[in-house]
């Protein structure tokens, strides 16, 4: 006989329609098929009420849990998004006469539309760069791609380093990922020791540009003399006798009294930036890239010298075409922080 309880399948149905309008009775379809006449009786009488095939929903066991447990549970988790599923349930069952199982806690939670991800580790902004965020956006809401931003050579420094961070996680609903309680802070904490390397590049509309490693601290001398060195080739190759800017965030050595000299001397136009906004730089998008593929190439990685040698592999792998989109969302990254109210954006 077949198990107990299980759906019949399509195939099975058609067989038993087809045995029943040559007129055999659900008894001798039942003895054919090895399932009971009771279960082929059913089918063809719910066949003919309904004029369909289709199996009837099932009610399945009853909930333990109510929806004023779901609400309780809603709220302990929204008290705390990094407290872990043992937590949630501890706290729950001190506090209500029902006790319920971790299991059942996470089963409630999913349904409610509560997972368990690692934070988007994301920097807080204080209330004075938010404000002075949303002037910036304002200000440049009109800038197109064609005509302002393909003047802008975007640079940056970023510091490699091969180690993993230590994961947090937090209890959240699909679209709470860059909710201000979702977020992580931004942990000024070393990772753990390795190779590591620091790295100066910039980008234009037409690509990447150069890229060099910066050997220890970087100091005003040592930023003009990358500038010197690896601006002038991109201005060369792609600014020749047309206008461009230069993007720098506030870092201390960018707008010191020595590096604003040089650049002033040097004719230097840079773009005015506000602290706090990696979300609108686009080239922070191009260190990320490099940081996921870099994973994927730790094989070849013995020294510091194999790390500057793959990051600059990478580095020229990178497709124009990329860096165009990149550069198309920027009015769009504009909209998201006015919209924000200059908090943190999903860019």
């Amino acid at each position: 006989m077949a198990p107990r309880g299980r759906d019949l399948t399509t195939p099975q149905k058609e067989t038993i329609m087809k045995m029943s309008e040559s007129g055999m009775s659900s008894r001798k379809i039942g003895e054919s098929m090895q399932i009971s006449a009771n279960t082929i009786q059913k089918f063809l009488k719910r066949n003919r009420a309904n004029n369909n095939d289709e199996n009837t929903g099932r009610s399945g066991r009853k909930r333990f849990s109510t929806d004023r447990d779901d609400r309780v549970l809603a709220r302990l988790v929204k008290s705390n998004r990094r407290q872990s599923l043992v937590d949630i349930t501890t706290e729950y069952n001190q506090r209500a006469p029902k006790q319920l199982s971790t299991r059942t806690v996470r089963r409630r939670l999913y349904d409610l539309g509560y997972k368990r991800c690692a934070v988007t580790k994301k920097i807080t902004i204080g209330e004075k760069n938010r404000k002075a965020r949303v002037d910036w956006c304002r200000g440049k809401r009109r800038w197109t791609v064609e005509t302002d931003w393909c003047k802008i050579i975007f640079s940056d420094e970023m510091k490699v380093v091969l180690g993993t961070d230590r994961k947090i996680y937090v209890w959240r609903k699909s679209d709470e990922k860059f909710n201000r309680d979702c977020l992580g802070v931004e942990d000024a904490r070393s990772p753990r020791a390795g190779i590591s390397a620091m790295f100066w590049g910039c980008l234009c509309i037409d690509g990447v540009g150069t890229i060099t490693e910066v050997d220890g601290n970087i100091n005003s001398a040592k930023y003009i003399s990358v500038l010197d060195t690896n601006l002038w080739p991109v201005i060369t190759k792609n600014f020749l006798n047309k206008p461009w800017i230069l993007q720098e965030d506030n870092c201390p050595v960018h707008r010191s009294a020595m590096t604003t000299a040089w650049k002033m001397q040097q004719s230097i136009e840079t773009l005015t930036w506000h602290s706090q906004s990696p979300d609108i730089n686009i080239i922070e998008n191009v260190w990320r890239m490099i940081k996921i593929r870099l994973e994927c190439r730790l094989e070849d990685i013995r020294n510091r010298a194999d790390l500057i040698r793959v990051v600059k592999e990478i580095w020229e792998d990178i497709n124009s075409e990329d860096i165009i989109c990149l550069y198309q969302s920027i009015p769009r990254r504009i909209e998201a922080v006015i919209k924000s109210k200059g908090y943190i954006t999903q860019y």
